[in-house]
């Protein structure tokens, strides 16, 4: 079969984002009129100071900005549907022009050039494209030092962005920046915090959580109950790890489950998560598997584990959607600080106090293998979070929130 590279490809219908189109050039207005601040500016004096308005900085760099592309053109969902893997090395260029190369184009050389993950190319896509659509935009056709500094000091500034979300854009411009063959720029994100208290729901807000009604279709309320169950005491990384389980991941008869890692190039870990595999009085894998994925089942559901209403699977996209939409409200009544990703650090500090109890002490290194961190360090940035729980909690969390025996 052959296979057209993305850079062969002409689309008539759908708009390009590094097209040859002339676009109308424009001079960027802001929602705020006046900010109160001094910054430095790219030839290291001062600027501002009361009542400066950005829109005057950025006039001072002399660079009038590109008006923002719309980021949902058709040629975007090729970087989900078309195959990265099937593309041939040498026909593909070393370096691509900022003028002609399309998002796709790029994502190829961030996969072919820079052996970066599909998974890892997607979030940085997606980070480019509310770059160039925010209200600062950067201009990736020229791409530029003081265009991208103009945006990155307003997010930091302005928008109070932390280390996380700046680090994250800096990594997304390098990207581009490889492709283009220009040489990195100097920059460098604020510091993160080396260490930042975790606020996390105690076993019974959790057990609260996991037993609400957040549907009146029951197979609605259903998948989000177990869903909810399988995120606090597997502790995958969601929802990325949950959306790519099949029911051949999980293995009822020898008592695990194969979990995926598009964060670490698809690599994969076994765990054994005993309490929830195969009792039929809890939101375990065998009955969601036996009971309720066979009511919605059809062409479409393949052997995905858990299915939409619909019958199709999860996208990461929708199952964020379904938790933040249908549940994230409700849940917060119960524990205000409520976000997804809680759900991972509660099963991280919820086993190291397992670990306490079974050993007299923290065994990071198997709370590592079950987390499937890369570095032992991220496991041990979660040992003082356990030691403050322990001191308030001195039990089995797990046990605790699916109301099993205490061992």
């Amino acid at each position: 079969m052959n296979i057209t590279a993305p850079w062969m490809i002409k689309e008539e219908s759908s708009y390009k984002h590094y097209s040859n189109q002339n676009l109308t050039q424009t001079t960027i207005t802001f929602f705020n009129d006046r900010y109160n601040f001094t910054i430095t500016n790219f030839d290291n004096e001062l600027v501002g100071g009361t009542k400066q308005e950005w829109k005057t900085i950025l006039n001072q760099l002399g660079q009038k900005l590109e008006q923002p592309t719309s980021p949902t053109t058709g040629e975007e969902k090729v970087k989900l549907e078309y195959d990265l893997t099937k593309i041939k090395r040498t026909e593909f260029p070393i370096i691509l022009d900022p003028q002609n190369a399309s998002f796709t184009d790029v994502a190829t050389h961030a996969f072919l050039r820079q052996r970066l993950g599909q998974h890892t190319i997607e979030k940085r896509l997606s980070t480019a494209r509310f770059m160039e659509t925010h209200t600062v935009p950067v201009n990736f056709r020229a791409p530029t030092v003081k265009n991208f500094m103009a945006h990155m000091d307003y997010r930091e500034q302005v928008e109070n962005a932390g280390n996380g979300a700046l680090s994250n854009e800096w990594k997304t411009m390098r990207m581009f920046l490889k492709a283009y063959g220009i040489e990195i720029w100097s920059y460098k994100a604020p510091s993160q915090p080396v260490y930042r208290v975790r606020i996390i729901p105690f076993p019974d807000q959790v057990y609260t959580m996991l037993n609400l009604t957040y549907s009146d279709d029951p197979y609605e309320n259903a998948l989000i109950q177990y869903l909810l169950t399988h995120n606090f005491i597997v502790g995958w990384r969601f929802p990325s790890e949950p959306t790519e389980m099949k029911t051949t991941n999980v293995n009822i008869e020898r008592g695990y489950i194969t979990i995926t890692e598009p964060k670490k190039h698809h690599s994969t870990r076994n765990i054994a998560p005993a309490e929830i595999m195969t009792s039929r009085y809890r939101k375990s894998f065998k009955n969601w598997i036996d009971n309720w994925r066979p009511k919605v089942e059809n062409q479409y559901s393949k052997d995905h584990l858990y299915l939409k209403p619909d019958g199709k699977p999860f996208t990461t996209d929708t199952m964020r959607q379904l938790l933040n939409r249908k549940a994230t409200p409700l849940i917060q009544t119960v524990f205000p600080q409520y976000y997804n990703y809680c759900s991972r650090h509660f099963s991280a500090v919820s086993r190291l106090i397992r670990t306490k109890l079974e050993y007299k002490t923290f065994d990071e290194y198997e709370v590592r293998d079950w987390l499937g961190h890369s570095k032992i360090e991220t496991t041990m940035g979660y040992i003082k979070d356990a030691k403050r729980y322990y001191l308030l909690a001195p039990y089995d969390w797990i046990h605790r929130v699916l109301k099993a025996p205490i061992r």
